[in-house]
């Protein structure tokens, strides 16, 4: 995680006498952390660098906040991907709140607004993945015929995260550069991510090197190399 203070809250699970939990959009990608509530002003002065997404904050003995653990945490993720379209989340422009975690939204995928419904924690992830089974079974039900009317809404797509990929890719990269090995070319076709688990290919630029200055370019633009559009790596003309 980046020592930079720029923040954006997204959600919160809030309970004034016991832990709380908030999810943070920092610089870009989304984190996932815990604290008590009256500590959000606070964060950007107690964020610590490191390869990790999941902290816990609490008070020391003189009411201090401090973080008492740090954790490159394994979020999980709906499996059954079963539609053609996925948006990212930071694509979207959210509007009006209609119930927890549902919102109106602009996507600049569809013209008119769409409603959008996702887990603001892991915990919410099974509901989240056996509403999506089911849209899947309905699928071809959702929409107006001369002589029907839809079981339910249409479903538009997948929401997603980059964040959480890159947060999996910037850990297996940390690995690779543990072992004294710099890639050479982290473009993001060279990560194949599947239930937000990366491997790495292409290692036909890859050298040994121990040199941590020379390491820490490749992990600091990875976040670049994922948002870049111009297909650099992307499958040529065979």
């Amino acid at each position: 995680m980046a020592t930079q203070s720029k923040m954006e809250p997204l959600q919160a699970e809030v309970d004034e006498s016991d832990q709380s939990f908030f999810r943070l959009l920092v610089n870009g990608p989304s984190e996932d952390m815990c604290c008590r509530p009256s500590l959000i002003s606070l964060l950007p002065k107690l964020f610590l660098p490191g390869d990790w997404n999941d902290g816990l904050v609490a008070l020391d003995a003189k009411g201090r906040p401090h973080f008492i653990s740090l954790n490159q945490t394994q979020f999980p993720s709906v499996k059954n991907t079963w539609h053609e379209t996925f948006v990212d989340y930071v694509d979207l422009s959210i509007g009006r709140r209609l119930r927890t975690g549902i919102y109106e939204a602009k996507c600049p995928l569809f013209e008119d607004d769409v409603v959008v419904k996702f887990a603001r924690f892991h915990w919410e992830i099974q509901y989240i993945e056996n509403e999506t089974t089911a849209y899947q079974w309905i699928s071809g039900h959702t929409t107006t015929t001369a002589t029907t009317t839809p079981i339910a809404p249409r479903f538009l797509g997948h929401l997603t995260e980059i964040g959480r990929d890159l947060q999996a890719c910037r850990g297996l990269l940390s690995r690779l550069h543990d072992l004294g090995v710099r890639h050479g070319d982290t473009n993001r076709f060279n990560f194949l991510i599947r239930d937000s688990k990366a491997i790495l290919i292409d290692f036909d630029t890859a050298k040994k090197c121990d040199d941590r200055d020379l390491l820490l370019p490749e992990l600091d633009s990875l976040t670049a190399c994922f948002e870049d559009s111009s297909g650099r790596g992307g499958e040529g003309p065979l």
